[in-house]
């Protein structure tokens, strides 16, 4: 396992600890590559600016360009987002698993993986798993509890950014949702609360589970190259 800063140094008895998403995003940052791009999108189909669809013909044409995140935003919006879900009770430990709906944005998606490695929590993008479907809490059904948490899109209107808790800033989850259990959140309105507190990168074991896919399961350790090649554009 080559490529990793470990938290906690590997021994004899011990094979230490890390976390891939220090290595693409803190590490890099703190080494002074902050402003490179690390993460692409498709030009919004509808541009907003701070939440609010945008109806002047000329910005509509300046804003409508592909979407470009540095590292320092895909940390500031993956931590936030991490953040978030511990705030409404996502507990990692207790065997927790996030999954993704089709109709997630690509930017919220990314941002979503990133988020769920940032604290350990396993993402299940096996076909047929809870977020392989698309539409408002796809994959909650009436035994749903905790440990289930789906992203999806929501039909939301803008929040609006007067309220002293709502930061004036783009969430990059405009439209998405996220539902634990029987609840939804909005997370634009979430993602843009200063209240809430960004979570810290958890130090993981190598053989600590952060994806199932339909090819097996892929372990912190042997992750960093499908984060890398999967989700950011560019590291």
């Amino acid at each position: 396992m080559t490529d990793f800063h470990y938290f906690a140094v590997p021994t004899a008895t011990d094979p230490g600890t890390l976390n891939p998403v220090y290595e693409l995003l803190d590490f890099p940052i703190a080494m002074g590559k902050a402003e490179d791009i690390v993460l692409t999108g498709p030009a919004p189909e509808k541009p907003l600016v701070d939440g609010r669809e945008v109806t002047d013909p000329r910005l509509i044409k300046a804003l409508s360009v592909p979407v470009e995140l540095d590292r320092a935003e895909v940390l500031d919006r993956s931590s936030k987002l991490a953040g978030v879900l511990r705030a409404m009770g996502v507990v990692p430990e207790s065997g927790a698993k996030l999954t993704i709906a089709e109709d997630v944005p690509p930017l919220a998606r990314a941002l979503g993986l990133l988020a769920a490695a940032r604290v350990g929590l396993v993402v299940d993008l096996r076909a047929g798993s809870g977020g392989a479907t698309s539409g408002a809490g796809a994959g909650v059904g009436a035994d749903s509890d905790q440990n289930t948490v789906v992203l999806h899109s929501i039909e939301a209107e803008p929040i609006e950014p007067g309220r002293a808790s709502v930061r004036v800033t783009r969430s990059r989850f405009e439209g998405v949702g996220v539902t634990i259990g029987s609840e939804t959140a909005n997370l634009d309105q979430a993602m843009r609360d200063s209240r809430v507190e960004f979570a810290a990168v958890v130090p993981l074991a190598p053989d600590h589970t952060l994806l199932l896919t339909d090819d097996g399961e892929i372990t912190a350790g042997s992750s960093l190259d499908w984060y890398r090649n999967e989700v950011l554009s560019a590291s």
